[in-house]
């Protein structure tokens, strides 16, 4: 993790390493210079987003799978919810999952998005609006 506080960092949480390098892929070929951080399980999530919540160097945008080894996303989620120095951070669900009981618990839980895996074009575009300056999420 750099300790540049003024370098946007990204965040992605995903245990599968061909969905880690499509993402990787085509947030590369999108254009933004964002780094991008990568953990494959809640755990390392959770132990990510603390060192960062105390350097300061807090990720723009966390992309989060719900099936992880260790801990899994809505765990994550849950754990996020409760910090309030987290609370700036949008969290976006990366989930194989279709099921709306997934979908409605992850955004109880904060996520502000819910993206169904393999991502599409439009899904990219829906992520960038993330990354935008002046976008709010």
């Amino acid at each position: 993790m750099v300790a540049d506080s003024n370098v946007p960092r990204l965040l992605l949480v995903e245990d599968d390493e061909n969905d880690g390098f499509f993402f990787r892929r085509a947030f590369k070929r999108s254009g933004f210079a964002y780094p991008l951080d990568h953990v494959f399980h809640g755990r390392a999530a959770i132990e990510f987003l603390e060192a960062a919540a105390k350097s300061n160097t807090l990720p723009k945008v966390v992309f989060l799978d719900l099936k992880l080894p260790v801990l899994n996303g809505f765990d994550v989620l849950a754990w996020m919810q409760k910090q309030p120095a987290l609370a700036p951070v949008p969290v976006i669900v990366l989930s194989g999952s279709e099921q709306q009981q997934d979908k409605d618990r992850a955004r109880k839980l904060g996520a502000v998005d819910y993206l169904v895996k393999p991502l599409k074009a439009e899904d990219l575009q829906r992520l960038l609006g993330y990354l935008l300056p002046g976008a709010d999420s």
